[in-house]
């Protein structure tokens, strides 16, 4: 008995949690207006909405997220994005909501549309692409709408540009997201590696090796194990460009 008392216990704590989840979203859901596409923009852009619920709009904003991702597990586009996009609306400095809701939208949507179509053998790859190109930009869309107000933007750069690059293939679009998050002060250090990687790939060598060169020798040399994987593939890029030893990084004390 004491062994499925273990069970038990816990799924009847899970099961209250849903209940209460349940009653909360029903007691908030009358505050939250009913929000499209064409009704969400400007009222982001104004702020009514926020003024209208005060206070209480943070609360709103986390259990209209939560139902946005109960929606999401169910694969309801039309829901999931309208309730995300309320999220965003109702708490705009929070990136979570911004960061996220593109990532449904850009990666999954698309994914969804083609099932309800018939499925990746019916749809011809042309729709498929076309599909994927139009969630992309449609999340991309939201990221640079959360750029002018959420608190910490850098994230969101790094997700426009794995839109751009894995889902639009617009290499010079996913550069530049790439390089201005790397450029950020809170930029992180694999976002100046993956930028000179994807110039790289894209044909512009010279320009990957100098800007990386550069970042490397401001923002990396000077830390304290200097970044050696980021120097290696500087070494690589060196050796592909074939510079001359008097025209490459000198030699760091700690190298081998």
């Amino acid at each position: 008995m004491r062994r499925h008392l273990r069970w038990i216990a816990p799924a009847v704590l899970l099961l209250a949690a849903g209940t209460c989840a349940e009653i909360s979203w029903r007691a908030v859901r009358p505050a939250i207006p009913e929000i499209g596409r064409k009704e969400l923009e400007p009222t982001l852009g104004q702020g009514v909405l926020l003024g209208v619920l005060g206070g209480l709009r943070t609360v709103i904003a986390d259990l209209t997220w939560i139902r946005s991702y109960v929606l999401w597990e169910r694969k309801d586009r039309p829901g999931c994005e309208t309730l995300m996009r309320a999220a965003c609306a109702l708490d705009p400095h929070s990136r979570y909501f911004w960061e996220n809701s593109a990532y449904a939208i850009g990666f999954d949507m698309a994914h969804w549309d083609i099932r309800r179509r018939g499925g990746y053998d019916k749809v011809p790859a042309e729709t498929q692409r076309r599909l994927f190109h139009a969630y992309a930009r449609k999340g991309i869309a939201l990221l640079e709408d959360g750029m002018g107000h959420a608190k910490v933007t850098t994230p969101l750069l790094l997700t426009a540009a794995q839109l751009a690059e894995l889902k639009l293939q617009d290499h010079p679009l996913a550069i530049a997201y790439y390089r201005r998050a790397a450029e950020a002060p809170d930029g992180p250090w694999f976002a100046a590696r993956i930028c000179a990687q994807v110039m790289w790939e894209a044909g512009r060598q010279e320009e990957a090796y100098r800007w990386f060169r550069d970042y490397w020798t401001e923002r990396m040399r000077g830390r304290e194990d200097g970044f050696p994987d980021d120097l290696q593939r500087l070494r690589t890029m060196e050796e592909a460009l074939r510079i001359t030893p008097g025209r490459r990084i000198e030699r760091q004390a700690w190298e081998r």
